[in-house]
């Protein structure tokens, strides 16, 4: 009785020779053979094979065939185990066109024959040419994994493209298992029930397996390459300095154009000193770490290049502030200077007011003077008692014989206008004795004086209103001192500050900022001290918004806040505990250690070769001085393009790496649902 080879073989020669009717009833002949043996039951003992003719030759054994093989097997994952299908309803629809003498049957009956064949002839090159048709699945896989990838069909490729972490990886990886392993399970089994039982065997294996690959191939990754990267690293530092810092550049969550724009900006805010560690954040500063406190060569310079840049602090916040607010000189040299303009404006005006003025009558003068001394010059011509004058009487009694002598008045404008400059030195002394009252009642005599002279000039008005507007913006420099006590409520020193006039403002801005300045100015040099952070506090936040010069608010912030990012990369890279130095000085004197020289002398060869050892295992821990040294300089780097050709160049690396592991990935998980699909 022959087998099920022998009628493949059988079949596929009557295929070739174009006998339809042997061809049919071979392929009828195997679809019974098959279909007895599945109902078989596997404890029937096998029947004794009975002496057949000699084997047919296989038409398949040779280059060709093998071709054929390998082509068919990559198809056959590929297509997700549909291939025979595929091809035996395209034989059955196109070969009649092409005169194959099928002509006349249905297309139901050569399909049937057409799939007998297709799978008599996996069958055989299953058994006779395993290692090709094994090849041609397991890359048609890979090619099919590489082509979802490619198309963005892959979820395990999408998610790491997008930069998902290992949690997200797997949870695509095992959706995507899900889907590969039912499609392969339903397409590589036969019968409704056989392909639906293969689907759902696929997706809980694809599932599972998809879930598994991506935590498995990081762990295994992570050891190679923790275990290969001190004895490679050496021999390879640019490479491993790139690894680095794009490592760096991932914490930091930042774009290589990003950081770039940071840096930028900080040069042309006058910060060109700013770094790529300052512009990635924590990321690099904690890179700068091992830079600082391991022995390497670039160790000196960058901790020389922090230093200076912190003792420049001072100068350089000193400068934003001035510039913020609009403030060049101190308050002492704008009061001066604003002093010295107003008078001279004021001898201006009050000079052509005095030519233009007529006479004065000073009565009203002299009844608001004796409102208070009354019975006023009767009392001076017959006193009634020897009680003498107060301090706040004389004073008035002066100003009034200043003006009248009890039988005449003043009618002079330029007197008048001489005791009202008189009158406003006497003033200006009893402010400065503390005599309020003194000053209250001769002010008020002030008031008449001026209506009086306002009354006889027209052009004295001008010039008062004019002093006044410039008296008063001397006075804004003395608020805005006393704004920046802590005692001041910020809200209220804001709406006072909207209140003023833009030329009072501005002098409110000088006398505001100055003292801030000289305490930044007064502080400790050193490179632990940081100016700049006593000027984040919440008062200071607002009122920097609010009184800044017109523009240059989001400026200053900013630049401030650079400030306190450069102090904190100082800080972690040089400050707090010495330890981390000592012990790298110490390892570093260890590598010199003269113990394997001494053994070599004295023939100890043993204990030489494991203080050798010894030292290579130590040396081997991390990265080597030359990466360190390395990825210290770029870190420090202040140019913004070569910082943006460096983080370019290691970004691009990061995509490469990205993509080729997600090719990578989704081939393993394409060639292993291949397998899933087959073992229902």
């Amino acid at each position: 009785m022959a087998t099920i080879e022998q009628l493949s073989n059988a079949l596929i020669n009557a295929d070739r020779a174009g006998d339809v009717e042997a061809a049919r009833a071979l392929a009828a002949e195997i679809s019974r053979m098959r279909v007895a043996l599945r109902q078989t039951p596997t404890e029937q003992a096998p029947q004794t094979r009975q002496p057949t003719e000699p084997r047919q030759a296989d038409s398949r054994d040779n280059w060709l065939g093998r071709v054929d093989t390998f082509m068919r097997g990559a198809a056959d994952t590929m297509s997700f185990g549909l291939a025979d299908e595929i091809a035996a309803g395209g034989d059955a629809l196109f070969n009649p066109v092409f005169g194959t003498g099928q002509d006349g049957k249905s297309l139901s009956e050569r399909y049937e024959r057409n799939l007998n064949a297709q799978r008599a002839t996996d069958e055989l090159d299953a058994k006779k040419r395993m290692a090709e048709r094994l090849t041609g699945q397991i890359l048609g896989a890979v090619g099919g994994g590489v082509g979802l990838a490619k198309k963005g069909l892959s979820a395990t490729a999408n998610a790491v493209s997008s930069g998902k972490g290992l949690a997200g990886v797997t949870k695509a990886s095992a959706l995507e298992g899900a889907v590969l392993g039912g499609a392969q399970g339903f397409g590589s089994g036969e019968g409704l029930d056989g392909r639906l039982g293969g689907a759902a065997t696929g997706i809980g294996l694809g599932t599972v397996i998809g879930g598994a690959l991506p935590p498995v191939t990081t762990a295994v990754s992570g050891a190679v390459k923790g275990a290969s990267a001190p004895f490679i690293a050496p021999f390879r530092p640019e490479a491993y300095t790139d690894k680095a810092m794009r490592t760096y550049l991932q914490r930091s969550g930042k774009t290589p154009e990003q950081i770039t724009s940071i840096m930028r900006s900080a040069a042309e805010d006058g910060q060109p000193m700013y770094t790529m560690a300052d512009a990635m954040g924590n990321a690099g500063q904690r890179a700068l770490v091992p830079v600082t406190r391991t022995p390497n060569d670039a160790r000196q310079e960058v901790t020389d290049f922090l230093i200076r840049r912190q003792l420049g602090q001072p100068q350089r916040l000193a400068s934003a502030l001035a510039e913020g607010f609009d403030a060049p000189q101190t308050s002492d040299q704008v009061t001066r200077a604003l002093t010295g303009a107003r008078e001279v404006e004021a001898n201006q005006l009050y000079t052509a007011a005095r030519r233009e003025a007529g006479p004065v009558n000073v009565t009203s003068i002299l009844e608001r003077i004796d409102e208070t001394i009354s019975p006023g010059v009767n009392n001076v011509v017959s006193p009634r008692d020897n009680i003498g004058y107060d301090t706040i009487e004389g004073a008035l009694a002066r100003v009034r014989r200043m003006i009248s002598d009890g039988n005449s008045q003043v009618t002079d404008f330029n007197t008048l206008f001489r005791a009202k400059l008189d009158l406003d030195d006497m003033i200006t002394k009893a402010e400065g004795q503390g005599a309020g009252n003194r000053a209250h009642y001769l002010t008020q005599v002030k008031r008449e004086v001026d209506r009086v002279l306002e009354t006889a000039s027209p052009a004295y008005r001008n010039a008062n209103d004019t002093f006044a507007r410039r008296s008063q913006v001397i006075d804004s420099i003395e608020t805005g001192q006393a704004a920046k006590s802590g005692r001041v409520r910020a809200e209220d020193s804001i709406e006072g500050f909207k209140n003023l006039t833009p030329e009072q403002q501005q002098a409110f801005r000088v006398g505001y900022v100055d003292p801030i300045i000289a305490d930044i100015e007064s502080l400790p040099m050193g490179p632990a001290t940081n100016r700049a952070r006593g000027l984040t506090t919440p008062k200071y936040e607002q009122e920097f918004q609010a009184f800044a010069a017109p523009g240059r608010a989001e400026q200053l912030g900013n630049r401030i806040g650079r400030e306190n990012r450069m102090f904190e990369t100082s800080n972690a890279a040089l400050g707090n505990s010495r330890t981390a130095d000592n012990l790298g000085d110490i390892d570093d004197m260890a590598n010199f250690d003269p113990a394997v020289l001494t053994n070599l002398l004295t023939g100890n060869w043993k204990q030489a070769a494991l203080t050798g050892a010894r030292q290579a295992f130590n040396a081997g821990k991390g990265l080597p001085p030359r990466v360190v040294e390395r990825v210290g300089r770029q870190l420090v780097e202040t140019n913004p393009e070569a910082a943006l050709a460096a983080l370019t160049k290691v970004q691009r690396q990061q995509v490469s790496r990205d993509q080729l592991r997600a090719i990578i990935l989704s081939s393993m998980l394409q060639n292993a649902n291949a397998g899933v699909g087959r073992l229902p």
